[in-house]
């Protein structure tokens, strides 16, 4: 059966090579020649050898030409002859939850027990693979091998790890085309898991599998009692008190612990607590006052001893606290807008700035560690140098607030890069847009009153903030991250030919607010969580170096000049060394994880119910006609190994042989 008999006719083809051979046959027709002095002399060829090549390159010609033509007419060969797949083999698909949780008293062991067995119960025929979801990370530890082949598989399954972070089941089921892969089999998803309530994803549909998949909960370990510790926050704005506050759910009896609190690595602090059984509200312990000295510290507060999960019974922070100094960049120290921003933030007296005042010429070598945050009054009366040396300081963590002038159209490089100033317009205008959420803009009253003579035309980058833009819907407020640091940028210079906001009642509240938020006064303790990225404020031109809580370097040397992203692994301090120094970044656990409540069996039953139901021929109903298979496609490929053949088998058999002089 063909899918396209009429290329047969093609056969017809076969006669020209049939007709090239004949004509090529050897000659015996004696013919007079003149002096063969000048002829090269060559072998003489034996007549019966020479027909037998002959014959075998003209029926390698004829094979070649006989593939082509059945490769287009399209061979089709009944399914009947081809063996039977097993209709009952599947694919399963062992998906080992390693997250923080597992680590809960003897539930690692369980889940491993459950899926060596899972694996030992695969039938002959199916297949297995084994998955490990570590938080954000949803790895393939084995890819899938048949159920005879399964001893490496219990061999990656004994080195697997439980990790710290946070499963997802959203994540695992909306990832899991990709991880699973091109599949000829049904499959079928074993999720090994402590069905923890906070794994849910926050929309429900997403727990939905793709189509084909079956998804069986195999679930491992009981109990929900924890305690651990929910938060710790500074509540004084010089840092003096440290509140900490303990978790205790499902607690059956009341427990009394200890709360250790460490600065730096020395003790400050401990306490006694006594946790309440089944306690709705956290305990709070105060410890104060802890006398920080300024610079960065490192507080780490312990719950003693440890309960059945350890990890999240230590909370990590880093707090920077330092002089409350601010230095004012500006053209000239007597102009107006140099008064009116130190005047400003000279009146802020919770917490109190200390202001000092400097010229764009002296910034190139000035050291830039001891200020909490910088103003530039305007962007262009800056070198190149300074304006590198500020893009470092602000790269490492540091913080700027920024004024754009007329002439800022040529610095779109820098901590201006992906800024497009267009052009000066000149109509009058006011604010139309203001985002009330932010600490800066809290208390937005008065911005409709400040009046707009000219502005900027500003494009902001994709990843930069509006907080406050104009009627015509440019920009005025922009803030934007850098590195590890950020910047406020005002598209407006501080002149009364542009606005009159210097003079309006409204800026010196505004710049109380923004030299509050940038310097840092009064916020809490800062840390991020395992898994999430962190900006290390490494630059390429400087590079740096990355030590985890163990002192082991994270980046090999050829991470060190592009480390400008982190993603932890681990819960402690990392230490980020860099051209302007060494900084801490606290990172902790989850805190989702602490909370070991299951799904109930509701959300359990939904969830099954989300499943592509598998649907089979009607009883009784006639089978179903099963396509022809093609086989052209594998008759193309044995015509291209026939063109090779013949191409090597002419070359060689055609190939004149020259006599060798003795």
């Amino acid at each position: 059966m063909f899918f396209a008999p009429a290329f047969f006719a093609g056969l017809l083809a076969i006669a020209v090579p049939v007709w090239l051979h004949r004509v090529a046959k050897a000659n015996p027709t004696h013919h007079p020649f003149a002096s063969l002095m000048l002829l090269e002399a060559t072998e003489t060829q034996r007549t019966a050898k020479r027909t037998l090549r002959y014959l075998l390159l003209l029926a390698m010609r004829i094979a070649l030409l006989l593939a082509l033509i059945f490769a287009f007419a399209g061979p089709l060969v009944s399914p009947r002859a081809v063996p039977a797949i097993n209709p009952d083999a599947r694919m399963h698909a062992i998906v080992l939850d390693a997250s923080m949780s597992m680590q809960y008293m003897d539930r690692w062991e369980l889940a491993l027990q459950e899926a060596a067995k899972i694996a030992a119960a695969v039938k002959s025929g199916d297949q297995v693979m084994l998955v490990v979801g570590r938080g954000r990370q949803i790895q393939v530890l084995h890819d899938s091998t048949n159920a005879a082949n399964t001893g490496s598989l219990s061999a990656a399954l004994q080195q697997v790890k439980p990790g710290l972070g946070r499963l997802d089941y959203g994540l695992l089921m909306t990832t899991a085309s990709s991880w699973l892969g091109t599949r000829n089999l049904p499959v079928v998803m074993h999720i090994v898991t402590d069905l923890q309530q906070s794994a849910s994803p926050l929309r429900f549909a997403d727990l939905e599998p793709p189509a084909g998949v079956q998804v069986r909960l195999h679930v491992v370990g009981a109990g929900t009692v924890n305690a651990h510790i929910k938060n710790a926050a500074l509540t004084a704005a010089d840092g003096g008190t440290l509140t900490v506050e303990v978790g205790a759910a499902g607690m059956p009896r009341m427990e009394t612990r200890e709360v250790v609190a460490t600065i730096d690595g020395k003790e400050a602090g401990r306490k006694r607590i006594e946790l309440q059984p089944r306690a709705a509200v956290p305990a709070k312990i105060p410890f104060t006052p802890l006398q920080l000295t300024a610079g960065a510290h490192r507080i780490e507060v312990a719950l003693e001893p440890e309960d059945a999960l350890a990890p999240d019974d230590h909370l990590y922070a880093v707090v920077e606290h330092v002089d409350p100094r601010v230095l004012i960049v500006a053209r000239d120290a007597n102009s107006d807008d140099t008064a009116y921003v130190a005047a400003a933030v000279g009146s802020l007296t919770a917490p109190r700035l200390m202001v000092e005042q400097h010229t764009a010429q002296a910034m190139e070598d000035r050291s830039l560690s001891g200020y909490s945050t910088l103003v530039v009054t305007d962007m262009a009366m800056l070198s190149s140098n300074a304006a590198a040396h500020i893009g470092d300081y602000v790269n490492a963590g540091g913080t700027l607030l920024l004024t754009l002038g007329p002439a800022a159209t040529a610095h779109t490089d820098g901590l201006l890069k992906g800024l497009r100033i267009r052009e000066v317009r000149k109509q009058a205008t006011r604010v139309g847009r203001i985002d009330s959420s932010h600490p800066v803009l809290r208390n937005a009253d008065g911005w409709q009153e400040i009046r707009f003579f000219q502005h900027l035309h500003v494009e902001p980058a994709a990843d930069d903030k509006v907080l406050v833009a104009l009627l015509d819907g440019s920009p005025l407020l922009i803030e934007r991250t850098v590195g590890a640091g950020r910047m406020l940028m005002l598209t407006s210079p501080l002149d009364r030919e542009w606005n009159d906001f210097a003079t309006h009642p409204l800026f010196v509240r505004f710049m109380g607010e923004a030299a509050r938020y940038l310097s840092g006064a009064g916020v809490a303790a800062t840390s991020s969580q395992v898994g999430a990225v962190v900006m290390t404020g490494l630059t390429p031109q400087a590079g740096g170096q990355i030590f985890d809580p163990r002192q082991q370097r994270v980046l090999n040397l050829n991470e060190t000049a592009s480390a400008d992203r982190l993603i932890p692994d681990q819960a402690g301090f990392y230490e980020v060394r860099g051209d302007a120094g060494s900084r801490w970044i606290a990172v902790n656990v989850d805190p989702r994880e602490s909370d070991l409540t299951q799904l109930s069996p509701q959300a359990v039953q939904r969830w099954q119910g989300l499943q592509t139901a598998q649907t089979g021929p009607a009883a009784g109903a006639p089978p179903a006609p099963v396509a022809p298979l093609p086989l052209g496609y594998w008759v193309l490929l044995i015509a291209a190994a026939l063109l090779a053949m013949e191409l090597l088998m002419a070359n060689h058999y055609l190939a004149v042989r020259r006599e060798v002089p003795r």
